[in-house]
């Protein structure tokens, strides 16, 4: 009987301990070594868990890497399969002055859109990849216009930080959150995420800047 109630689907997806290994020690060659991990407590159908990579001389800034999205195979588009797209984790770059330990909103929002990012495939059986955008409903807090997030490439980490080959050669897709203004998102959507990276100036911070002005407003 009891078998019958504790069914395979009502468990989290996860990585094997081989895929772990390998997820793990791409973050930590591509984005930093990290000591501090955010671990979730209820995982109902994926166990997301937040590395925190500390700023460093080379790189001012923390850097945030979901770890656990890519043990989710995304529904991704049938042309696009052979891409090997139906697999991703999340990361952003905060200030080296960004409170982590604060759960006021206008500190941790950022891994809230982490989260939940990480489960709209899954709640919408749908995926993310390079040039997506995903609008919140107004500012991600009272101290900031930013209100939307573009998925796009991890740019600071070089080329080689965007996939890791796991050991049965399948691949994880990693993606960078930059917040952008309901203007820029706008943009996008009547152009293309390339257009609207071509618009971003040369001295551009992938580092979130809730102060920064919209490039759409400026140009």
């Amino acid at each position: 009987m009891f078998k019958k109630l504790f069914r395979k689907k009502d468990l989290p997806e996860l990585y094997d301990e081989n895929e772990l290994d390998a997820v793990s020690a791409h973050i930590s060659s591509r984005f930093g070594e990290y000591e501090n991990v955010l671990h979730e407590i209820v995982s109902p159908d994926i166990h997301v868990d937040i590395c925190i990579v500390d700023p460093t001389p080379e790189r001012d800034h923390y850097t945030l890497v979901t770890l656990g999205m890519g043990a989710h195979r995304m529904n991704v588009p049938k042309e696009l399969r052979k891409q090997k797209f139906d697999r991703a984790e999340l990361l952003i770059t905060l200030p080296p002055d960004w409170n982590l330990k604060s759960e006021e909103e206008k500190w941790y929002w950022p891994i809230r859109w982490l989260k939940i990012l990480a489960r709209l495939p899954i709640e919408h059986d749908t995926w993310l990849g390079y040039g997506h955008t995903v609008p919140n409903d107004g500012p991600f807090a009272e101290n900031t216009g930013l209100c939307c997030i573009l998925v796009t490439a991890p740019y600071l980490f070089g080329p080689e930080a965007a996939g890791c080959i796991l050991p049965d050669g399948d691949e994880i897709n990693f993606y960078q959150m930059v917040p952008i203004y309901e203007d820029e998102m706008n943009f996008k959507l009547e152009n293309d995420a390339e257009s609207l990276e071509d618009m971003f100036p040369e001295d551009f911070s992938m580092v979130v800047d809730i102060a920064r002005s919209s490039v759409i407003r400026n140009k």
